[in-house]
């Protein structure tokens, strides 16, 4: 194993006139990033005949982190529904978790659909 030795002299990456302030107010973009907050969506599960409860419980524990008891009242809730919110979460994780558990059903044979409503579109 080569070891690298640590350089804690870096090149200056400051403007190097000493009168230079950032415009605070804009960015290139021109929007105010200060106060951007992620995009919440709705995370939809459906109901169907095939995919076992289980599969479900697991689903909602691996990829939201809901403990048992919580998982068990958001399939109740998808199972009287027909579907159902199971959690309101930024945009990009949603989508994310969603394709995982997409394959995950996919791979075990169950037809699970779970669908992100509201906030940009990911492709």
């Amino acid at each position: 194993m080569t070891r690298v030795r640590y350089n804690p002299i870096m090149a200056e990456d400051t403007p190097s006139d000493p009168q230079f302030e950032p415009d605070e107010t804009s960015s290139e973009t021109g929007r105010d990033d200060s106060t951007m907050i992620a995009a919440k969506v709705k995370v939809w599960f459906h109901d169907d005949d095939k995919t076992p409860v289980d599969f479900v419980l697991y689903a909602l524990e691996q990829f939201f982190g809901f403990d048992e008891p919580k998982a068990r009242a958001a399939v109740e809730r998808i199972r009287k529904q027909g579907k159902a919110v199971v959690i309101e979460m930024a945009a990009i994780p949603a989508e994310l978790a969603r394709r995982r558990i997409a394959e995950a059903a996919a791979d075990a044979g169950y037809p699970l659909r779970v669908e992100i409503e509201g906030g940009p579109q990911i492709v």
